[in-house]
C-alpha cells in the first residue's frame, strides 16, 4: 500500500507545481506604453497599479508585470518599500487574466490579473510619475 500512496503524492505535487504558475500564452498584437505605480498590497496578488483616472477610485486596476527576457529588469525588484516606486513599460498584455511566468502562488489566494509583459522598461523619478 505504501507505493500506491506515494504515487498518489507524487501525482498531486506534480499537478500543483504544474498549476502554480498559471501563465499566459497568448498576446495582444498591439503594443502599448503604460505608466504603472507599485501599489505596496499585503497579499501575493497583482501588486502593480495603472496610473490612468482610476488610480486613486476603487476601480483602479492592479496588474502583474512580466519582463520578456532575463535581460531586463525585473519589476517586482525595484520597489524598496520606503519610497514610491513608478516605471514605465512598453510592451503587450496577455489576451487572458492570469499570473505572469514563473508566479509562485504563496500565502491566500491571488486572484488572476491582467498581465503586461513588458520589453522596454523606464523608472521613473519626481515630476515623471504622472500620478
Amino acid at each position: 500500500m505504501k507505493p500506491l500512496q506515494n504515487l498518489a503524492l507524487l501525482v498531486v505535487v506534480i499537478f500543483t507545481c504544474t498549476n502554480l504558475t498559471r501563465a499566459q500564452t497568448k498576446l495582444d498584437k498591439k503594443s502599448s506604453t503604460i505608466i504603472v505605480t507599485y501599489g505596496y498590497v499585503g497579499c501575493t496578488c497583482a501588486q502593480w497599479v495603472i496610473n490612468d483616472s482610476r488610480i486613486k477610485t476603487i476601480d483602479a486596476e492592479y496588474i502583474y508585470l512580466e519582463p520578456a527576457n532575463s535581460k531586463l529588469i525585473d519589476a517586482d525588484n525595484l520597489p524598496d518599500g520606503l519610497h514610491i516606486t513608478n516605471v514605465k513599460v512598453t510592451g503587450h498584455f496577455y489576451m487572458k487574466k492570469g499570473y505572469p511566468k514563473n508566479f509562485i502562488v504563496g500565502k491566500g489566494d491571488p486572484k488572476p490579473a491582467r498581465v503586461f509583459r513588458y520589453d522596454k522598461i523606464q523608472k521613473l523619478r519626481g515630476k515623471d510619475k504622472n500620478i
